[in-house]
């Protein structure tokens, strides 16, 4: 009786939680499409803000969403944000077939794109208005441990960074800046960095 009743309980939860995504997906469905009737096109980095107001959770499910589908060299990854604020972000990369070697191992390929996107995604929180590139112009990459399992990667911007790439953006159009990403296992040790060049170029929008 108490198997059947666990049973019962355990089909109610998964139920609840799929009638949640259901309800999740039509509302940014019913949001893109007004914006888009208005002439407003949205990212998914602009989507996942408006979410992240109303469930931070629901924020971080969209744009893991969006980077699994809607970036084609990252695709199929399974690339999840766990953390993302103005100053931090981190990104969890499954151990998936895809993201392995021959060895069962992490790609160092795989660890690497996702490094970018992480930081790409951090600084597009701060983008000026207008058009806002951003790309990687040097890469250096440490990897002291061989990774079999998920692995977690960190990025802090720093304030004074991101307010002096912003100031000459605004004077220059155009900058560039160094960005660390830390990498991790999943009992949070260390287990490689990867360091990136960024060219940030800023075309500002008509008024």
């Amino acid at each position: 009786m108490n198997q059947q009743w666990l049973t019962i309980l355990m089909s109610k939860g998964i139920e609840l939680e799929q009638n949640l995504h259901q309800q999740l997906q039509h509302a940014k469905d019913g949001l893109k499409t007004q914006l888009e009737d208005r002439g407003i096109r949205l990212s998914a980095a602009d989507l996942a803000a408006l979410l992240e107001e109303v469930s931070p959770k629901a924020s971080h499910a969209a744009l893991s969403y969006a980077l699994d589908i809607v970036r084609p060299f990252s695709a199929g990854m399974g690339l999840r944000i766990s953390r993302l604020s103005d100053t931090q972000v981190e990104m969890v990369v499954p151990a998936r077939t895809r993201n392995l070697n021959d060895a069962n191992t992490m790609h160092e390929g795989a660890i690497t794109t996702a490094a970018i996107e992480a930081a790409k995604l951090l600084w597009m929180r701060h983008a000026p208005l207008g058009n806002f590139e951003i790309t990687v112009t040097r890469i250096e990459a440490d990897f002291f441990k061989v990774q079999n399992t998920e692995c977690r990667l960190r990025m802090e911007l720093p304030e004074t960074t991101r307010e002096v790439v912003l100031a000459e953006l605004r004077d220059q159009r155009e900058t560039s800046a160094e960005a660390e990403v830390k990498v991790f296992d999943e009992h949070d040790q260390a287990v490689g960095g990867i360091i990136f060049q960024l060219k940030f170029k800023h075309t500002p929008a008509l008024t």
